[in-house]
């Protein structure tokens, strides 16, 4: 089995030191909740953890998946541009993985305006050191979309405030899903 080549599993593997000091942890994009899952398994039992997707078939599926960690996770049926002002106080992680509800329709996906929007929110409320990573899918029309729009924005983003590393396989299809890690500096 290829571990490198599995971007999301780098990437879980890079946050969990992070996770292990969260307080508040938030998964934007919940889909079947394996990513919800994985931020459970790997907190404190004291972290609350927030659930984000405008899909109830998704928050049903991540419910169930995560049922033994439901007493300290709020399943939000929103979209995650909603993240300021259903989220309170600083962000210690943050996860987003774009793109569409795997084993559903594809028509229904991430769309640019809003993860922008909820990207934005979630560096402002992100604390010192807190870490945010985003799994972009620039395979289909509206992955490309974003995955252009967030290169342009964290390009810009002020590195005294930020840093901010992307994982890319080179020697595959460019269409191939990539990573950001964001992590807040000051």
């Amino acid at each position: 089995m290829q571990t490198v080549s599995n971007v999301l599993n780098l990437v879980k593997e890079a946050i969990k030191p992070a996770l292990q000091k969260a307080q508040v942890v938030v998964d934007a994009t919940a889909g079947n909740g394996h990513d919800t899952l994985f931020l459970a398994e790997h907190t404190a039992e004291t972290a609350k953890i927030y659930a984000f997707d405008i899909q109830e078939t998704a928050l049903n599926n991540t419910r169930a998946i995560t049922a033994d960690y439901a007493g300290r996770i709020n399943y939000v049926l929103a979209s995650h541009d909603k993240i300021a002002e259903l989220v309170s106080g600083p962000i210690d992680v943050a996860m987003f993985n774009l793109g569409y509800l795997p084993g559903e329709e594809h028509c229904v996906t991430t769309k640019k305006e809003s993860t922008m929007t909820a990207v934005k929110q979630v560096l402002d409320k992100l604390s010192c050191n807190g870490v945010c990573v985003i799994v972009a899918y620039p395979g289909h029309e509206a992955g490309a979309q974003e995955a252009s729009c967030l290169e342009a924005f964290f390009a810009v983003l002020p590195r005294k405030d930020y840093t901010v590393g992307c994982y890319r396989l080179l020697n595959h299809a460019r269409t191939a899903p990539y990573a950001y890690v964001i992590e807040k500096v000051r």
